[in-house]
């Protein structure tokens, strides 16, 4: 009998690797990440998944491998090729300080080893001011060799407006050396220099670990048509990934947030916040008529990219955040992470430092009879033990939620409130594993209209994995004034970004957006917007100038700096799915667990059982293998036609 091939989405978090496979009813698993080699992880998640026999048609991927190797610092020996006058341009950078009345602060460390400089100089216009010759060539490649790297970075001045110089570089690196090459002006042609340089370098820094990680994935699931998740919300192959993994640096993150707008949709909400509470963080993205915003520079690790990206923002706040004791004596919660290994006390891998998901079990949020991931079960007197460690009167397992909900409430207020967006008319889109248990927390103290709990809430990121396009921007800085002819730069993108498809995926036929980063003559920085169809790109840009500060100035010449086309293809999985496999349900219970208002016994029910129609009053809880929704008092959920459970708020 001929194994039955599967459709998966997998995305690897810091604590669990969720899987989602597309069968009659899609099933859902997590399984402890394997930090060691995460592509363990990923074969386990299907085997339980799709069991033994199924071979993998098409996965696409969400990984963390290039994030937290810039996070730990654990990158490749790089080696940045750049002009001569130019050797600091990652210690100079923008000359801010990150925090400015702090004397003690430190910059972030960049990720070069070492610096060469070239003896060449490009105008801005592309033509060559110095010329590149053969002896200096020669010289660069032998100070490069000399450095031993194990990535090299080549990003000179104005290399985006003429690359001549940047391709004789790294075709003689090529011929000289077996490392990874980057060349800035294949991996962003655009101008500012100090963000294309350190976009570059921080590809080749990662270049060798994702080469290494994507080889040993594709091992193991030889028969599979890898995508992978890029920052900018779409998907991409494998080759193209290895080659260019910057792309990648907010994979997963931004998968959940593409399935949370098509989430608020299916609830009669066009407008959203995206909220995904993890083990080690929390990402939070402003999602708008159904779409995220994307941005087109974002960091990591304090370091600037420019690679298109889902306009997230994130706090060290998540299941395994660990609650601690400050030098004034007051209780934190988080960065710092208990992670997979040893992960919270409660999943008894040895952890005995004080977490979040700790103060839940000791609060009975979550249910000790229950099975989680791999197959964990919790430990509650080991949750409480580590609890006890915090001293007396400093915080108890309610004081550890209290903080941790008082960080996750900035975050969101920091892409709503503070961008002049009022909650009162946002739906907010509660995932991962543990952010159902903190939604209507959240909800109240920011007023939102509603909370929308998707039906596989834990594993809502490895879904949008699959509604996720198949998707390249092509882009190239112009400097042009935004009421000329934009259509043959605009038509030269459009062919570059469908040949990059076609040649990920032949025989595809994507779609084609044009794109274009405009600002007002004199200012420093840019808006994107999107092209409109009657080509008055001065006029939406008034608008959209207006929308983002309050105001417009038409009668300013407009410019037009990088133009833009996005070329998307049909994801994997079309549509959200219409039911899910949640196990069998069992019958209603109660428990006594600790709320706001004390001790009280609610009742709890599997989420299973519930039928578009039904309501859960509040206080309860709503179980299911992947997350808990907990309901206060008040508090009103309703299952909608499309599954969601949408939770009306108290008073």
């Amino acid at each position: 009998m001929a194994a039955e091939q599967i459709r998966a989405g997998v995305d690897v978090g810091g604590t669990f690797t969720d899987v989602v496979v597309l069968a009659a009813r899609p099933r859902a698993v997590k399984v402890p990440t394997t930090p060691g080699d995460e592509s363990l992880g990923v074969a386990a998640g299907i085997a339980e998944s799709a069991g033994s026999q199924a071979t993998v048609g098409a996965l696409a991927h969400g990984t963390t491998t290039a994030t937290n190797a810039v996070l730990e610092r654990d990158v490749a020996r790089t080696v940045l090729v750049t002009t001569e006058g130019f050797a600091d341009v990652l210690t100079i950078a923008r000359q801010d300080r990150p925090s400015l009345y702090d004397l003690g602060v430190e910059r972030p460390r960049h990720l070069a080893a070492e610096v060469v400089t070239v003896a060449e100089r490009t105008l801005p216009d592309g033509r060559a001011l110095e010329p590149l010759t053969d002896a200096e060539v020669e010289r660069v490649v032998d100070a490069v060799a000399a450095c031993e790297p194990d990535a090299v970075a080549v990003s000179l001045l104005f290399g985006y407006a003429g690359d001549a110089h940047e391709c004789r570089l790294v075709e003689a690196l090529a011929d000289r050396l077996d490392v990874p090459v980057t060349r800035a002006s294949a991996l962003l042609p655009e101008f500012r220099e100090y963000e294309r340089a350190s976009t570059c370098v921080l590809n080749a820094a990662v270049a060798p670990r994702m080469a290494r990680y994507l080889g040993r994935l594709d091992g193991r699931l030889p028969q599979a048509a890898i995508t992978v998740m890029t920052s900018g919300g779409g998907t991409a192959g494998l080759d193209f990934v290895a080659a260019a993994p910057v792309h990648t640096l907010l994979s997963g993150p931004a998968a959940g947030v593409v399935a949370a707008g098509q989430v608020a949709a299916s609830a009669g909400f066009a407008d959203a916040l995206a909220f995904d509470m993890g083990g080690t963080s929390t990402d939070v993205c402003l999602v708008v008529d159904g779409r995220p915003e994307i941005a087109t520079e974002a960091r990591i690790g304090g370091l600037p990219f420019g690679t298109p990206a889902v306009a997230i923002h994130t706090v060290g706040a998540g299941g395994g955040s660990i609650a601690w004791i400050d030098a004034g004596g007051a209780l934190r919660v988080g960065p710092q992470s208990a992670g997979a290994v040893p992960g919270p006390a409660c999943y008894g891998g040895g952890g005995r430092a004080p977490t979040v998901t700790d103060a839940h079990a000791v609060l009975g949020h979550l249910d000790v009879d229950r099975a989680l991931g791999g197959g964990l079960r919790l430990d509650v007197d080991a949750a409480a033990r580590a609890l006890a460690t915090l001293p007396a009167g400093a915080g108890d397992a309610t004081g550890v939620l209290a903080v941790v909900r008082a960080t996750m409430a900035r975050a969101l207020r920091r892409v709503s409130t503070e961008r002049g967006v009022d909650p009162g008319d946002l739906a907010l889109v509660a995932y991962g594993g543990a952010g159902p248990l903190h939604a209507t927390a959240l909800a109240r103290e920011l007023g939102c209209a509603a909370v929308v709990v998707p039906p596989a809430p834990g594993v809502l990121s490895a879904l949008g994995l699959l509604l996720a396009p198949l998707r390249h921007e092509a882009l190239r800085t112009v400097m042009l004034d935004a009421s000329g002819d934009l259509a043959g730069v605009l038509d030269e993108l459009a062919a570059e970004a469908g040949a990059e498809l076609d040649r990920q995926r032949p025989g595809v036929a994507p779609t084609r957006s044009p794109v274009a980063d405009c600002r007002y003559a004199g200012q420093s920085h840019e808006l994107r917007v999107a092209v409109p169809d009657d080509g008055d790109l001065a006029e939406a840009f008034h608008a959209a100038h207006e929308r983002a500060y309050g105001y417009a100035m038409r009668s300013e010449p407009v410019e037009l700096v990088t133009a833009r086309v996005v070329a998307e293809a049909s994801p994997v999985l079309e549509a959200l799915p219409a039911s899910w496999d949640q196990g069998e349900a069992r019958p209603d219970r109660t428990r006594a667990i600790g709320l706001a208002d004390g001790v009280l016994e609610v009742r709890v029910c599997d989420r299973a059982g519930l039928a578009p129609g039904q309501t859960v009053e509040g206080p309860a809880l709503v179980e299911q293998p992947d997350s808990t929704t907990l309901l206060e008092v008040g508090e009103r959920a309703v299952v909608d036609d499309a599954g969601n459970l949408v939770v009306h708020l108290a008073g």
